[in-house]
């Protein structure tokens, strides 16, 4: 079974997006982000057929980056929310989730931040909290080979390739 591993586009920058005294959750993509992404996916497209689900953190720029692999993957795979995607949640937890949630699922796509989303990959590769030894850029995929996601065991999921813009898109 393959885990899709997503890092969000571009986003507003931070400390512009902060004197709007609007929640750091609220920073959307910039258009540019958008382009840059839908290129990735383009790029991939056939990786994303027949998709079980996509799974998104709830801050609105993994949301918009979840949507727009949705629509370019078929158009009616199901998008859902879950915590365990936020910029600092534990690794273990979205283990924990997909073990729960996506048990029968084939194909599964997961959409998230920095330093999250390098720290579970690093850590579904290898099984250590420790060593982060990964590095997603914005817009990145990674595909891993998780076996099943029943019995999804960090340290034996393989690292089947990971794309950065910079090689499809810039």
């Amino acid at each position: 079974m393959y885990l899709y591993i997503i890092r969000h586009a571009v986003a507003e920058e931070r400390e512009d997006f902060a004197k709007k005294n609007t929640d750091d959750s609220l920073r959307p993509l910039t258009a540019k982000g958008k382009k840059k992404l839908q290129k990735m996916i383009l790029g991939l497209e056939k990786e994303f057929e027949k998709m079980d689900v996509i799974v998104t953190s709830p801050y609105l720029r993994a949301k918009q980056s979840a949507q727009i692999i949705a629509e370019l993957a078929d158009g009616a795979t199901k998008v859902v929310e879950s915590a365990e995607l936020v910029p600092h949640a534990p690794p273990q937890a979205l283990v924990k989730w997909l073990k729960t949630q996506c048990g029968k699922c084939k194909k599964v796509a997961v959409v998230g931040h920095e330093p999250h989303i390098s720290a579970f990959t690093s850590y579904l590769l290898s099984g250590s909290l420790v060593e982060n030894f990964i590095e997603m850029k914005k817009s990145s995929v990674a595909l891993v080979d998780v076996g099943n996601f029943e019995d999804l065991t960090p340290s034996k999921a393989k690292l089947q390739w990971l794309v950065s813009p910079r090689i499809l898109v810039d």
